[in-house]
């Protein structure tokens, strides 16, 4: 009974934090069915409630029943991810626990279906200190998921073909990302699926990924590990053979339209373009500043380039629906693991086919 109560109390207490709220305002949230040194004693795991208030609680925090019995089996090396320090402490505290819940998830449903969560990092053993070694780097990356030449088309797919779990939530310009190793093997990268462009996502994906792949060198400050990592990203989507071919050696001027052109042909933003030509020397620091001035101008690039290219991760999704049509899981396993109500996932399957 005790570890009950413990199990209990600590998924109270995360299902509380991902839903943002103190714990006053989980009992004004019930209209007081508890008192809060009640709430108190159930998240120390000192006090079991009564299931009609387990029910109550449950429907106030949109879980299932089963969600406060499951033991965890999910421990995440690091939840300190990058974000602005606008991010604030309770909003930090609600996204690290709904990143936990998400990964714990996913991990959940490839047992489920026996899958094997092995990941080998091609990177292994490459220390870097230079910006030659990340170039370097990412192109013995590409040499190692067959990349080819003109960078990487589909960069969630390819990371999730190659072992790395990639999850999105919904969340504000506040967070950036987030990338660790689940179970200390199994790498995670979070991105965010709101309010922020296609080029960004996958540069923000191969960014955290270079945080799980590289090794840098201890003399490294934190702020040249992120350069490190940005131009990581922006060699894999762009490499610099791939550039050269494009732009030549050296350009004095170039246009929007070529940016554009680029941009919709590698899945690449314009300002990222100029970032990357700047590191090979084909722009002048003049031109560098100059451009990323004309670009910063328009923050979400919607007059340079065509904007339509879409990218999302789906491999969670074809995973669920797998487990389903298999009779592994039942409909309410399926909508614990997928975050939603029965109701929402089959409207969802109703919608989707």
């Amino acid at each position: 009974m005790d570890r009950m109560k413990e199990v209990f109390g600590k998924r109270l207490l995360n299902a509380r934090r991902q839903a943002g709220l103190s714990q006053d305002q989980l009992v004004a949230l019930i209209n007081g069915r508890v008192k809060k040194t009640a709430i108190a004693k159930y998240e120390r795991g000192e006090m079991m409630p009564e299931t009609e208030v387990i029910e109550t609680l449950a429907r106030a925090l949109n879980k299932s029943i089963d969600y406060f019995f499951r033991a965890f089996s999910v421990s995440v090396s690091s939840v300190e991810f990058r974000a602005k320090s606008t991010l604030g402490n309770k909003k930090a505290e609600s996204l690290k626990n709904i990143i936990v819940s998400k990964i714990e998830r996913y991990l959940e449903l490839e047992k489920l279906l026996n899958m094997n969560t092995g990941f080998e990092n091609p990177l292994n053993g490459i220390t870097v200190s230079t910006p030659e070694d990340v170039e370097n780097a990412a192109v013995k990356l590409a040499s190692a998921w067959n990349l080819g030449s003109d960078g990487m088309w589909n960069v969630i797919g390819t990371l999730e073909d190659n072992g790395i779990k990639v999850i999105e939530i919904e969340a504000d310009e506040d967070f950036d990302g987030y990338s660790a190793y689940a179970n200390e093997i199994i790498p995670v990268i979070v991105l965010r699926n709101t309010g922020n462009t296609t080029e960004r996502k996958r540069l923000t994906a191969l960014h955290e990924t270079s945080h799980l792949l590289l090794r840098f060198d201890e003399n490294l400050t934190d702020a040249e590990k992120e350069r490190f990592c940005h131009r990581f990203a922006g060699a894999i989507l762009m490499p610099a053979a791939t550039l050269y071919r494009e732009l030549g050696r050296f350009r004095s001027l170039i246009t929007k339209r070529e940016l554009g052109l680029l941009k919709d042909k590698y899945g690449i933003s314009a300002k990222a373009i100029v970032v990357r030509a700047y590191q090979l020397n084909i722009i002048s620091k003049y031109l560098y500043i100059k451009l990323l001035s004309e670009i910063s101008a328009d923050k979400y690039e919607k007059h340079i380039g065509s904007n339509n290219k879409y990218e999302r991760s789906i491999r969670f999704e074809m995973l669920l629906s797998r487990a389903l049509s298999e009779g592994l899981i039942s409909h309410g396993k399926a909508a614990e693991l997928a975050g939603m109500t029965i109701e929402e996932l089959m409207n969802n399957i109703i919608t989707n086919g």
